[in-house]
């Protein structure tokens, strides 16, 4: 199994109510024989060069979370994506094993 990296695109800052979180929680359920890291919520980012660091605004369609998985290829990784209930969409990226 090849392992894949969900990042969620929504407000980092959103604090969800508990019924969403009910419907996440029910979700990471549903998909746990595929769950490698269920992941985090992420806030407040920085963007960090060499020589400055300046804060990621909602504009820059900043990361508001992760999920790892484990899928047999990138279209089963889709698959499992689409079942998400966020609803403003992620990036899906392999993860290339060292």
């Amino acid at each position: 199994m090849k392992k894949f990296v969900f990042l969620y695109n929504s407000d980092p800052n959103e604090v969800p109510n508990p019924d969403v979180m009910d419907i996440w929680m029910k979700w990471f359920d549903s998909i746990k024989e595929s769950l490698s890291d269920m992941g985090n919520p992420l806030m407040d980012g920085m963007f960090v060069t060499a020589t400055s660091a300046t804060k990621i605004l909602p504009e820059m369609r900043p990361v508001s979370g992760y999920t790892v998985i484990k899928a047999a290829d990138m279209d089963a990784a889709i698959a499992i994506a689409k079942t998400c209930p966020g609803q403003a969409g992620m990036n899906v990226y392999e993860a290339m094993e060292m």
